[in-house]
């Protein structure tokens, strides 16, 4: 029987970002699966939430980071963030979350373009722990 083939680095780490921002909302919300955006407040099921980044997804040393990513409602996360005052509210919320020196070494990183290379060990390990704890999450909120 032929090995299973792996997924390129690449569409891993894509797969992952994808189950971390599920994690996110799940971590978020209450025992009945509901959470509130963090620039507009709207609360909803984190079904219906979308997993929003403060520093954009496509930078790559901030795509798996937890702290980069938090529930946002579809037009906070889209339009809002674009062209609506929704940035303003998310740097609000990272700073009485995190403090100011966090988000302002997170921006200078930005700036930097710093950029991170996953090795395929270090993805393995972090989807089986996301995985984990997904379940438990799902199993907190019932389902």
């Amino acid at each position: 029987m032929a090995a299973k083939k792996k997924k390129p680095i690449g569409k891993l780490v894509d797969h992952i970002a994808t189950r971390l921002q599920l994690l996110v909302r799940l971590k978020a919300s209450d025992d009945s699966g509901f959470c509130n955006c963090v620039t507009c407040g709207k609360f909803g099921n984190y079904k219906d939430m979308q997993g929003g980044h403060f520093i954009p997804r496509g930078t790559s040393f901030t795509k798996l980071m937890e702290e980069n990513i938090h529930p946002q409602c579809a037009g906070c996360n889209g339009f809002g963030m674009k062209y609506g005052d929704a940035e303003k509210h998310y740097t609000l919320y990272m700073q009485d979350m995190y403090g100011r020196d966090f988000v302002e070494n997170l921006l200078a990183e930005k700036r930097a373009k710093r950029a991170h290379k996953w090795n395929r060990c270090e993805l393995d390990d972090m989807l089986v722990e996301i995985n984990k704890q997904i379940k438990e999450h799902q199993n907190r909120v019932g389902e």
